[in-house]
């Protein structure tokens, strides 16, 4: 018996009856959301339901091979508010908050209809939704939808597998991190039994960085803080930079990926100025300093390893002071 069978028997019976649902994950959508948005997607679709899945912005070009970069749209409040008012059930996949919807939380709040929320992070209370389907021990949000799916006799075809396959692949960074297990390298063979192009994939999601981003990265590493005998490394990116670059895709993991590939860091942030003048903080832990509750603290949240905040405009330089130095002073103790 799975461990969420209750909750399982209970998103069935809410997507049983309904004829229109919508599916959508956290703003910003990164590969865990993209993939559990994708399956839980197609498996509605086979099971005959009218299915919209939003996002809140444009897919990113990593993720342009899916068989869901086809499938989705992006939000925008005239097209899209009366369908999220008129559905029969409201999915959120990959969100510990209902403020991670960005530009399409206000409708959602405003709709009538129940709210799901699949996730695998660190929430506060029961969850953010009407119906809660939660395990932070998953690793990720698409293993849980693909469990779902195997539960209720779901079928899987190439682009749930494909969804699924990367949901785990980037929550895992490719198969890296410690939440790879032997579990989830047997769902993986699995995957693989459906024709995925695995060098391909890993080419597009790795490797596909335009020569801004790698302009980027270089000026990044170069401009750095490396503090803590460098246990500790911190870095900051101007909005005005990303424009001179003519960035018209900025994503953080690749920036990510060269700061915490020193020998001695434990302990990775990343600042990025936003265009409203909010910043976005990346955090990063290759031991068990906890980046969740630093991230909670400035309303921010996610995993041990990995989390992350927006701060405030009003209030964004003091409160990077503060982070840094709340971080500073975790990696030291």
């Amino acid at each position: 018996m799975h461990a969420l069978s209750e909750r399982f028997d209970q998103l069935r019976g809410l997507l049983g009856p309904a004829k229109t649902v919508v599916v959508t994950g956290h703003e910003n959508a990164d590969g865990d959301a993209v993939g559990a948005v994708g399956a839980l997607r197609r498996h509605l679709e086979m099971e005959g339901k009218q299915v919209l899945a939003l996002l809140s912005a444009p897919l990113s070009p990593r993720y342009g091979f899916m068989e869901f970069a086809r499938s989705y749209e992006v939000y925008e409040p005239a097209r899209h508010d009366g369908a999220l008012d008129e559905a029969d059930v409201l999915v959120f996949c990959d969100l510990s908050s209902l403020s991670r919807l960005g530009p399409i939380e206000a409708a959602a709040q405003r709709s009538r209809a129940p709210k799901v929320c699949i996730d695998h992070h660190p929430c506060e209370g029961d969850g953010p939704a009407d119906l809660n389907v939660l395990d932070e021990t998953a690793t990720a949000t698409g293993r849980l939808v693909f469990d779902y799916i195997e539960y209720v006799g779901g079928r899987v075809d190439r682009e749930v597998a494909e969804s699924v396959f990367v949901s785990l692949s980037t929550d895992t960074g490719w198969f890296r991190y410690p939440n790879t297990t032997p579990s989830v390298m047997g769902l993986v063979a699995r995957l693989c039994e459906h024709r995925l192009d695995l060098p391909a994939m890993y080419r597009a999601i790795y490797q596909s960085n335009s020569a801004g981003m790698l302009r980027l990265m270089g000026h990044v590493a170069r401009t750095m803080n490396e503090e803590c005998d460098g246990a500790f490394v911190w870095a900051q990116v101007r909005r005005e930079f990303i424009d001179t670059l003519a960035i018209d895709r900025y994503e953080s993991d690749p920036i990510l990926d060269v700061l915490r590939s020193g020998e001695s860091v434990q302990v990775v942030a990343l600042f990025t100025e936003q265009k409203d003048g909010r910043v976005a903080v990346s955090l990063r832990s290759r031991g068990d300093l906890d980046m969740n509750a630093i991230a909670r603290h400035f309303g921010g949240g996610g995993h041990v390893y990995a989390a992350g905040a927006t701060l405030p405009r009003e209030r964004a330089a003091a409160d990077q002071r503060a982070m840094v130095h709340m971080l500073r002073k975790l990696v030291v103790h």
